[in-house]
């Protein structure tokens, strides 16, 4: 239990306003390949097409697949490289309030616990596993093309080195090699990038290159995102120098 509770402390320490509990997943939460949890992914659905009519299929889509599959893919890889612990995912369940999959519970039980070098494999063996078993039930309530999935998904686990880089201060030449065995191992090559970015102090810093759009710009309220493919190359570097001075 003392390994568990440590992975959740570091969790909510990287991620504020992720809550995670030990115990077993009550009726109202998301739970992968459990009874009735496709309903829970229609309401989810449901919620954003009520939220924003005008944006359409693609962007409720979208927006439902994303976050059903971000914070798996967040716990895994804070897990491993930051607490060097594997949770078990086979019973995760996931809160969901106003449209936003927020905080999570684990059963009671020992992660895995080893080098990060050694948890790569088997994690992403287990997150792979999740993410197809979700794809399959995602597309009983609503269709989204594998591959589309598939790159939505590889956003996110960059987006989470992206975090680790952060935490453990990785050079950018470490962060690309992980980046590019977790891909490999999730059988998500090619599906997301890394883009460095010269900043006027002349510091070189990562950042996503998305292959897949959020769809944001849809809504009556939206953009373009600085790290959308819709951008034009020089278009999303001016907005991401100006992002990443601040965050870098």
């Amino acid at each position: 239990m003392h390994d568990l509770h440590h992975l959740l402390d570091v969790i909510s320490r990287c991620l504020p306003g992720v809550q995670g509990r030990i115990g077993a997943a009550g009726a109202e939460l998301l739970v992968c390949g459990s009874d009735g949890n496709d309903q829970r992914i229609a309401a989810l659905y449901r919620y954003w097409q009520q939220a924003h009519p005008e944006a359409g299929p693609h962007y409720w889509t979208v927006r439902s697949w994303t976050y059903l599959v971000w914070q798996p893919i967040y716990l895994t890889l804070l897990g491993v490289h930051l607490a060097q612990r594997m949770p078990c995912l086979a019973s995760l369940g996931q809160a969901v309030q106003g449209g936003v999959v927020l905080g999570f519970c684990l059963p009671e039980h020992c992660p895995q616990q080893a080098a990060e070098d050694e948890l790569i494999g088997p994690a992403a063996s287990q997150l792979e596993q999740l993410l197809r078993r979700q794809h399959v039930e995602f597309c009983q309530v609503q269709s989204i093309h594998g591959k589309l999935a598939q790159r939505l998904a590889a956003d996110y686990v960059l987006a989470a080195l992206l975090l680790v880089q952060r935490q453990l201060s990785l050079d950018n030449q470490q962060l690309r090699g992980l980046s590019a065995r977790w891909l490999e191992a999730l059988g998500l090559r090619g599906g997301s990038d890394l883009l460095e970015v010269r900043l006027q102090d002349g510091r070189d810093c990562l950042t996503l290159e998305r292959k897949a759009c959020c769809q944001h710009f849809r809504r009556c309220d939206g953009e373009l995102c600085s790290t959308c493919p819709k951008l034009r190359r020089d278009e999303r570097l001016v907005r991401l120098r100006g992002e990443l001075a601040q965050e870098c």
